[in-house]
């Protein structure tokens, strides 16, 4: 399945989880759907670096138990809507427990590269942040970083997950990029980025370029401490074939997550000059 069926099958497995289950507003608890669906939820701490919840089968009998190294209500609420994502998912259940019992161990958060856990991490957002809603709210927020936060406190969710979604429902040029020490981990752009003529996606393992978040990463008491800076910089220091368009920088520490999360965007025409000079 490529990943573009993988997404909708997610969003519309979500959606209808939604709907079944009453939620006509934010926020949207992944306790209380478990709950409905006789799903035990417990906290549990992780011994392995990365896995942040396991889904448990025991004949029909399903358990969920989120990771807490990392302090953070919408990171632990996103950990329990992705395992109901695999839950809920077609197919996840018998690939995941092909014996019928037995424990997953998830890593979500988009930072895996297996197509189940993209495809529960895609579930999650839907299921936190459901289309109808999220694009109501998306409208009403405002702009840039400060719209994000505001979005993250609503729905209850972590920004990092908040500003992926924004991405796809803005009207705004948006980049949101998760990176760690002088590297890119990975990139969500808006439309008005993505559909750029002659640009250069972003890469996982990609240097982070000069300025901003390269020298905000490179104090860790930044990321520890869950500090944000601003700035600005051209949208083609980051995507080669970009405009020279500015853009704002802003960058925030994910703490215990020991990450950091920059949102580049802007309001203006990215139109190329060159392009208008020709027409």
């Amino acid at each position: 399945m490529s990943d573009k069926l993988a997404r909708a099958e997610a969003e519309h497995a979500a959606v209808q989880v939604v709907k079944d289950c009453g939620f006509t507003a934010f926020p949207i608890c992944p306790f209380e759907i478990a709950k409905k669906h006789d799903i035990h939820v417990e906290a549990k701490q992780s011994s392995k670096p990365g896995v942040s919840g396991f889904l448990l089968r025991v004949g029909n009998v399903f358990g969920i138990r989120y990771a807490q190294h990392i302090q953070n209500e919408g990171f632990m609420r996103f950990t329990v809507a992705h395992e109901l994502g695999h839950y809920f998912l077609p197919g996840h259940p018998e690939k995941l427990f092909p014996n019928g019992d037995g424990l997953h161990e998830s890593k979500s958060g988009f930072i895996s590269g297996d197509p189940l856990e993209r495809q529960a991490d895609c579930f999650a957002g839907a299921l936190l942040m459901p289309d109808i809603l999220f694009r109501k709210a998306v409208d009403s927020a405002g702009t840039g970083f400060s719209a994000i936060e505001k979005l993250a406190k609503q729905c209850k969710t972590s920004i990092t997950s908040t500003a992926i979604r924004f991405t796809q429902f803005t009207d705004e040029a948006v980049a949101v990029i998760v990176s760690s020490g002088q590297h890119i981990d990975y990139c969500f752009m808006s439309d008005r980025i993505r559909d750029l003529d002659g640009i250069t996606w972003i890469k996982k393992g990609d240097p982070l370029p000069s300025g901003t978040t390269l020298d905000f990463n490179g104090d860790p008491s930044n990321i520890e401490e869950a500090r944000q800076e601003e700035g600005t910089c051209f949208l083609d220091d980051w995507f080669d074939g970009a405009p020279q368009v500015e853009v704002n920088e802003d960058v925030v520490g994910l703490g215990s997550y020991g990450k950091t999360l920059t949102v580049l965007f802007t309001e203006e025409d990215l139109e190329d000059d060159d392009e208008d000079e020709d027409d």
